[in-house]
């Protein structure tokens, strides 16, 4: 493991004359894409599956795509501690939350996540395992809103490319789910056991009186991804935070 610098490649700069720091040796690092977008950061959220939109299906409420700053959908980032790890966090607006809502009312949402592994400086990277929180997230979710989970497929697990974008789900003239990030699936099957999870809000209240989270609300997803670079096992953990606005 490794430490890292939110939003950047974490390497030291030289100092001025002799000798100099050498540039922190970093295995790899989890990106929104190959090169363009933020480093130590991912994109994903909460996204609204059934909500209609055309000839297609699913809407991301604030789609968070790595860019800083402190409005719905953009993300403050962090590092922290024990174990150590990059954090971001993610604003979702609960208005939006209940716009969505109100297109194609249901009882609970889904989160999508995606990232790009980008290559370090210590060499050739090889065996790449994505990791998802094996247990339901930690959240300070009130108005009875709870998180449930799903074990899904786990084809998408060995991707160094697992990039998500801000779009639809479905595609309602071909009947065809649109592969979302790390998910290469929505739903498991009957037996299913890959300890690979997708993760759904659960709204609280009842039929006519549905309950939303509640602003500062916060659910907090810890993704780890495994590889393997000269012959040495390296781990990075990425948290991403969802808090409501």
């Amino acid at each position: 493991m490794y430490n890292a610098i939110a939003g950047s490649c974490a390497e030291d700069e030289a100092n001025a004359g002799g000798g100099g720091t050498p540039p922190a040796q970093i295995p790899f690092t989890i990106a929104v894409d190959a090169s363009s977008g933020a480093n130590n950061a991912m994109t994903g959220g909460m996204h609204h599956i059934n909500a209609p939109n055309g000839i297609h299906e699913g809407l991301y409420i604030d789609f968070a795509d790595g860019t800083s700053g402190t409005s719905a959908g953009q993300s403050t980032y962090g590092t922290a501690s024990n174990p150590t790890r990059t954090t971001q966090t993610a604003h979702v607006r609960v208005s939006q939350v209940q716009a969505a809502f109100n297109l194609s009312p249901v009882n609970g949402m889904l989160f999508f996540f995606g990232g790009y592994i980008r290559v370090g400086n210590m060499g050739n990277l090889s065996n790449i395992h994505w990791q998802t929180p094996n247990q339901t997230p930690t959240s300070s979710l009130s108005n009875g809103n709870s998180i449930t989970t799903d074990q899904v497929p786990d084809n998408n697990e060995h991707n160094q490319n697992n990039i998500l974008v801000d779009g639809f789900s479905r595609n309602n003239t071909t009947g065809f789910n649109v592969p979302q990030g790390i998910y290469q699936a929505f739903t498991g099957f009957f037996g299913i056991n890959t300890q690979f999870y997708l993760y759904r809000v659960a709204f609280g209240g009842g039929r006519g009186n549905i309950l939303f989270p509640a602003v500062n609300d916060t659910i907090t997803f810890r993704f780890q991804v495994d590889g393997d670079v000269g012959g040495t096992t390296h781990t990075v953990i990425h948290d991403f935070i969802i808090k409501y606005i």
